[in-house]
């Protein structure tokens, strides 16, 4: 096991339904309570620990993971299990990295449409500039983000893949609210793609 992975657990004193599970690694930024699998959509680890029986309720604070057990369950076997999944998701590289959690610092207090603009001028576009290429908010709808890509980006070959594994990845982690990335570029129209599609 990685000597950065340290777990330390401890049940509450005066609710025994609940365990504090402490990690050196940041599990969140901000404070978040889940009561259920459809509420742990888009957190790996939450996903995870809501597929062991037993949890009734994951506060995600920082460093501390706080787990309300059910009734049927004893912390004796339910730990374990715990601290299996989490030990899991810290070796799995999901967690959050140094520069994710100060990206994430960055964005508290920021409404939808800034979060998206910070992490595009700081993520994204440093990245695609590398190919003459770049991202813009068009329009945020919703639960849904209008870009327009410019430059190299226009009519490159590869501009889908870079819009559904790149930006996308990196605006859905950060900024959960948005569900639905939609290029509204032009592509016919780019008169200097990074990369030409076959026959082009």
């Amino acid at each position: 096991m990685p000597e950065n992975i340290q777990i330390i657990k401890e049940v509450d004193g005066r609710n025994p339904e609940i365990c504090r599970f402490t990690s050196a690694v940041t599990l969140y930024v901000g404070t978040k309570t889940i009561a259920n699998l459809d509420e742990a959509k888009g957190l790996p680890l939450a996903e995870r620990l809501f597929c062991t029986s037993g949890i009734a309720k994951l506060q995600l604070i920082g460093h501390l993971l706080v787990v309300t057990k059910t009734s049927d369950r004893q912390w004796s076997e339910l730990a374990t299990e715990i601290e299996s999944v989490l030990t899991a998701f810290l070796i799995s590289g999901l967690a959050l990295t140094a520069a994710e959690v100060n990206d994430q610092m960055m964005l508290i207090g920021r409404n939808t449409k800034e979060k998206i603009q910070y992490l595009i001028d700081t993520q994204i576009n440093p990245g695609v500039a590398e190919h003459g290429g770049f991202v813009r908010v068009v329009d945020v709808n919703g639960d849904t983000l209008y870009v327009k890509l410019g430059g190299g980006c226009q009519g490159c070959g590869a501009a889908d893949f870079t819009l559904r594994q790149g930006i996308e990845t990196i605006i859905k982690r950060s900024v959960p609210e948005i569900r639905q990335i939609v290029d509204v570029t032009n592509h016919s129209a780019g008169l200097s793609p990074y990369y030409r599609r076959p026959g082009q």
